[in-house]
């Protein structure tokens, strides 16, 4: 099996945050074999910059014999390059190897603030290095460096990147990270038209490694042949994703590369109402791990999900794309998307049709035991017999709520059958959103 390749040009972080190292996890976690040359080894903590020890130019290109005798990567992540002799000596390497693909982080300063880069580097990417490359991906401080323009708008920004573009770049991405507001607005020029990527800005501060890791992302997915637009999007969601599960490092924050992370990864496409749907379930769905034990689960899994407003089919209710499971130690899980489910779907769909409120729904294990709990708590539990299901029925589910909630003249907390020859009992948890569908399992097991 053959994999595409991705070429890191940059600068080494020992503290494994940044530089090449955060770039080679990129490309590992997209799934391309990952190549490096090293521009510059630092001493440095998230922290602080001790040192920085630029290598020769020569020593750049003996790398870059080396790399490029072997490979010919898809793509080039071009990251700290530190002063003029080593960009104008890397954009020669551009241009001698034709490179495609390159996306260039210009780096100017860590994380922390502190300089990395010095000797008119400005001048020299942009003069010499934008004409090579494809995408470039400065944050709000690094475009004002290179342009001269203040950015406090997307016009702005709008500005900025097309003072970029007249220097040859094909297009250019500028980070919002920096602007205020509750979201995390990222703009992508191409001359042509702007697209924004939006995602809450999380409360966290001092992420080390961010930038690196987005453009680096950014370059795997190129290198998959992945449109531009959609590498961003996929990019910025996936890097929102390690954001979340980063872990502590002192008083810094280290992002979490694994692939643990996909449950928190939103799917791209989604507008801003799905995307709340999508958010709204994937924190229900962290609160109910916490409280869910295995003989909760039946043996076909456990799905939950949210309808978005005014739903009319499954593709318009979010839930798990692969159910929670139990294994010998631990509990499994797929992702969330619109679309997966067929099941909790038509019982979420079912109950909309009666009253438009109620949107999430999940299964659970059946007992007997477990329905006079229910009972207990004071929440409402009615059942349906499949043996009573007209045999034109669509769907099970769709007939038994509907069933229920005619019968009952109401639509209970909890819908549940003993099941049939070939069918597992099941219980079914109803409520306005997933939130208070976890809540209602909460008081049925306290």
């Amino acid at each position: 099996m053959e994999k595409k390749i991705a070429l890191t040009i940059a600068g080494s972080d020992p503290s494994g945050g940044a530089g090449i190292q955060a770039d080679l996890k990129a490309f590992n976690y997209v799934g391309v074999h990952g190549a490096a040359i090293i521009t510059c080894v630092t001493a440095q903590t998230p922290e602080r910059v001790f040192s920085i020890h630029k290598l020769p130019v020569e020593e750049i290109k003996k790398q870059a014999e080396a790399v490029f005798s072997r490979f010919k990567p898809d793509a080039t992540k071009i990251g700290m390059l530190y002063d003029e002799e080593t960009a104008r000596g890397v954009a020669d390497l551009l241009e001698e190897y034709k490179t495609k693909n390159v996306v260039l982080d210009p780096v100017l300063s860590a994380s922390n603030g502190d300089t990395l880069s010095k000797n008119n580097l400005t001048g020299a990417i942009m003069e010499k290095l934008l004409p090579f490359i494809h995408l470039v991906t400065p944050n709000i401080p690094e475009a004002e460096r290179l342009t001269g323009v203040k950015i406090n708008t997307t016009e702005d920004a709008k500005i900025a990147a097309e003072i970029l573009r007249d220097r040859g770049v094909k297009n250019v991405l500028i980070k919002g990270g920096h602007l205020k507001g509750k979201q995390a607005v990222d703009i992508l020029f191409n001359g042509k038209k702007e697209r924004v990527f939006s995602l809450p800005r999380l409360s966290q501060k001092s992420f080390h490694g961010s930038g690196c890791m987005f453009s680096s992302l950014i370059t795997g997915y190129l290198a998959k042949n992945l449109r531009l637009e959609y590498a961003v999007e996929l990019s910025k969601n996936v890097l929102w994703g390690m954001m979340r599960n980063s872990y502590r490092f002192d008083n810094v924050l280290l992002l979490e590369t694994t692939q643990d992370i996909a449950i928190d990864i939103p799917p791209t496409g989604l507008t801003s109402e799905r995307f709340q749907v999508w958010f709204e379930l994937n924190k229900a769905f962290h609160k109910l791990t916490k409280i869910l034990s295995k003989n909760l689960i039946p043996e076909v899994g456990i799905n939950i999900g949210y309808a978005a407003p005014n739903a009319k089919n499954r593709n318009d209710v979010c839930s798990l794309d692969g159910r929670i499971v139990a294994g010998a130690r631990e509990i499994y899980y797929g992702t969330l998307r619109f679309g997966a489910s067929k099941h909790v779907a038509s019982t979420i769909l079912s109950a909309m049709k009666f009253n438009k409120s109620i949107r999430s729904a999940m299964n659970i294990k059946y007992s007997p035991d477990l329905i006079e709990k229910i009972r207990e708590k004071n929440l409402t539990a009615y059942s349906f017999s499949r043996e009573e299901e007209p045999a034109d029925a669509k769907s099970t589910m769709e007939w038994g709520t509907a069933y229920v909630i005619q019968k009952h003249g109401r639509i209970p907390d909890v819908i549940w059958d003993e099941g049939a020859v070939g069918k597992e009992p099941m219980i079914r948890i109803l409520a306005k959103n997933p939130k208070v569908v976890v809540d209602k399992l909460r008081q049925m097991l306290g």
